[in-house]
């Protein structure tokens, strides 16, 4: 099992950080030739090299903790954990701020404030991700250290006690408190979705009265950005099934298999959304199949 686990876990790994890479550096040889930065090449770039950072540190924490576990390792083990938590953060802002990118410029409302927000789109995404991304570091950093005391503590009180009873409460709240930064973008995320399901509601309605099709191109701009962001949700939450997985059969049970899988479940999150992305995004999806006729050709010839 601890092979299978992995060979899963690794091709994960190598897959997800091929991806994100991919993605990056379509985005900058696209900047290198056209020489300006767009709003939704900024936030995929950045989410890009979040993702990145958040795979790589997963499977460092994973092999640390694994395979190589001592007091020595105490100090990078901090660090690791402090950068494993700053990708996380990050990569959710991306998400969320991507979200509201969508919802701003699809969705369609009367009001004052959406049309004030919708005319200056490009400088409300970019302002919210910054600020939204500093208040959450500043607040969530420092749970960084208490549940790396936390671990430690627990595992010294193990080794002088052989039968600990161990509360629950005494993991759930600094668990809640650690994560807690990763929730806002997840809310954000989701109110925008709700607000899109909203806007193509009355949009249909609107259809319904003046012509006889439902579809057309807002309406599929409506659905497949709710797609992409219904798709974000589940993996976020999924993300986080695994975090709590890894850290209970490492904090309590002392499962080296249950922290495997925990991170086996936490590597879909950066790797399937990131191929989802490259399959929404059409620069993206022609560059992939380019590379990949370009592969093929290599392959023939070296036949």
């Amino acid at each position: 099992m601890e092979n299978i686990y992995a060979t899963v876990a690794s091709g994960e790994f190598f897959f997800g950080v091929l991806v994100n890479v991919f993605m990056g550096l379509v985005n900058s040889m696209d900047w290198a030739k056209t020489r300006r930065v767009s709003t939704l090449d900024f936030i995929i770039t950045g989410m890009a090299i979040s993702r990145t950072i958040l795979l790589w540190t997963i499977i460092s924490v994973t092999i640390l903790v694994g395979f190589y576990f001592n007091e020595n390792i105490k100090n990078k083990l901090r660090i690791m954990n402090i950068l494993w938590h700053l990708g996380s953060v990050l990569s959710a802002w991306f998400d969320a701020c991507l979200g509201v990118f969508f919802f701003l410029k699809i969705a369609n409302f009367s009001y004052p404030v959406f049309l004030w927000l919708k005319w200056r789109v490009d400088k409300v995404v970019i302002r919210v991700l910054i600020v939204c991304m500093i208040i959450s570091l500043l607040i969530c950093l420092p749970g960084t250290e208490k549940m790396h005391l936390l671990y430690f503590d627990q595992r010294n009180k193990a080794n002088i006690t052989e039968n600990i009873q161990v509360s629950s409460t005494y993991y759930i709240f600094p668990i809640i408190f650690f994560y807690i930064g990763s929730f806002p973008p997840f809310f954000l995320c989701l109110t925008s979705c709700f607000l899109l399901v909203l806007s193509l509601w009355r949009h249909t309605q609107q259809i319904q009265l003046h012509v006889t099709s439902s579809r057309d191109p807002s309406t599929e701009a409506h659905v497949k950005a709710m797609k992409f962001m219904v798709s974000f949700l589940f993996l976020f939450v999924l993300y986080h099934v695994g975090i709590i997985t890894a850290v209970l059969n490492f904090s309590v049970f002392r499962n080296h298999l249950g922290i495997m899988f925990g991170m086996i479940i936490m590597n879909i999150y950066p790797m399937a959304h990131s191929i989802i992305l490259i399959l929404w995004n059409s620069k993206l999806r022609q560059a992939s199949l380019r590379v990949l006729q370009k592969l093929k050709h290599c392959l023939r010839n070296s036949c």
